[in-house]
């Protein structure tokens, strides 16, 4: 009940309002439907389309919106937890196996904003790393065909969905090898059966010619980095630091002496684990940071959304203190009460002013109402609203993402210069080429926007709409 009772409230909260992040993969969703598939989320050369396939049927049973949107990644972290509670009572026994399972539903915090909204990609990485760490104790115990071959395919899927399982797959190989190198005799079908898996990220690299390891972003070098990973990334992971807003819960002091006591805590459990098999949870959580930093996206500081991909290990390692029934409701109390903690944290961080970048309210309708009264059905917005008001409206309306930093006029309507990071130029195409084209804005972006003042001189008017301000052509044509 608990891990429902964070989930409502992170849906109903300040940080569960919808984003455009989340808006393109219910768009995906309406676009499968109908048959259109990408390999990758819209944009990008990473994140496969796997959780939007899920989400389609359900469009079909209830209709589009974004309660259903989310059951998706909701729904997948259940069965990340029951998975969990199999590996887990192979690695330290039933009590710790079920309180994994049950500690990965409240605990870390992080994952009740993350695996709530609809990223596309980020339940299924957590469900992933659960099922290949089963999957491998699997083909340690019997390297059959069936067990390497049912591993590969699995790690083929993992790698198409979401890249960053690459640390945790390469160290569950490294362990299989190692400890079950009969399961080399099976190794041209493994790769086979993993190609099989992986066939969407491997055709569409083949076609535009390995796009995927072209990562525009980052700005920080490979030890700074790492160093990042360990703070702030990591006090976030766990809970002891409030994602986005950093702030330690517990005096910055009593957060050193934690970190210190959870490394000496992590060097004595792997050497007690030194002659079994949860041995190969202590080397994924050594090696990861090493290779996630390989990564230039991970220069972000905001969340720690790249270490999501770890946190079964995580819980699996803290569960195993539940050895009993009474140690085993110590830890799930206490995580209770860590993330309802975070939540609430995480929630004033969303209602405070200043996020760095704008939110759409949750009720677009009295915007789509002004639109329809205007007669606009294609505009222009900030990526933040564009994607949103697609998915609000089923592409009804079709806003294209813009930064608003040129104009020009064709005709009298006006086509807003390209955005050359746009996630789906498709939209763009179809509003310059629509015959009433208008711009809709965050009221606060009018006063800094320089082409606002070059719009409304060619004849476009302005209407204020709640939290944003539309520029409309006069007249109809």
């Amino acid at each position: 009940m608990s891990g429902i009772a964070l989930r409502v409230w992170a849906y109903r909260g300040a940080m569960g309002v919808p984003d455009s992040d989340e808006a393109i993969v219910g768009l995906m969703a309406l676009h499968a439907q109908h048959g259109h598939f990408t390999a990758f989320y819209w944009g990008q050369g990473y994140g496969g389309l796997q959780e939007a396939l899920l989400t389609a049927p359900l469009y079909w049973l209830f209709g589009s919106g974004w309660l259903v949107l989310r059951l998706v990644p909701i729904a997948l972290t259940a069965v990340t937890s029951i998975v969990l509670w199999r590996a887990g009572r192979r690695f330290f026994g039933e009590t710790a196996g079920a309180a994994a399972g049950a500690l990965f539903w409240v605990w870390p915090p992080f994952l009740l904003y993350k695996l709530t909204h609809q990223f596309g990609f980020y339940a299924s990485g957590v469900l992933y790393c659960a099922l290949l760490l089963l999957l491998a104790l699997r083909v340690v115990e019997r390297p059959d065909l069936t067990r390497v071959c049912t591993f590969a395919f699995v790690l083929g899927l993992a790698f198409w969905e979401t890249v960053q399982i690459v640390p945790v797959a390469a160290v569950l190989v490294a362990w299989i090898v190692w400890r079950a190198p009969r399961a080399l005799r099976h190794l041209p079908l493994a790769l086979l059966a993993a190609a099989i898996g992986a066939a969407p990220w491997l055709g569409w690299n083949i076609v535009r010619h390995g796009e995927s390891f072209a990562i525009p972003y980052g700005q920080f070098p490979y030890v700074h980095r790492l160093r990042l990973f360990f703070s702030p990334i990591l006090p976030m992971a766990l809970g002891l630091r409030v994602p986005f807003s950093q702030q330690a819960l517990p005096p910055p002091a009593l957060v050193a002496v934690a970190l210190v006591l959870v490394v000496a805590l992590f060097f004595y459990g792997a050497w007690r684990a030194r002659r079994s098999d949860a041995l190969v949870l202590y080397a994924i959580v050594a090696v990861f940071p090493f290779l996630y930093a390989l990564s230039p996206l991970t220069s972000d500081t905001l969340e720690p959304r790249y270490t999501v991909v770890l946190s079964p290990v995580i819980v699996l390692l803290v569960a195993q203190l539940a050895r009993d029934y009474l140690r085993a409701t110590i830890l799930l109390l206490a995580a209770c009460a860590l993330s309802f903690l975070v939540v609430d944290r995480m929630n004033a961080w969303f209602r405070s002013p200043g996020l760095g970048y704008p939110t759409a309210p949750r009720n677009l309708a009295p915007l789509v109402a002004a639109l329809d009264r205007l007669r606009l059905d294609r505009v222009y917005a900030d990526y933040w609203l564009a994607y949103v008001l697609d998915f609000d409206t089923k592409e009804r309306i079709v806003a294209a993402q813009a930064r608003f930093g040129g104009v020009r006029f064709e005709d009298g309507r006006a086509v807003v210069t390209h955005d050359p990071v746009t996630d789906w130029v498709a939209y763009e195409r179809e509003v310059a080429a629509a015959p009433r084209t208008g711009l809709v804005f965050f009221r606060p972006a009018v006063a800094r926007t320089p082409l606002v003042r070059d719009v409304l001189r060619h004849g476009y008017r302005r209407v204020d709409v709640g939290p944003f301000v539309i520029l409309a052509p006069r007249r109809a044509t």
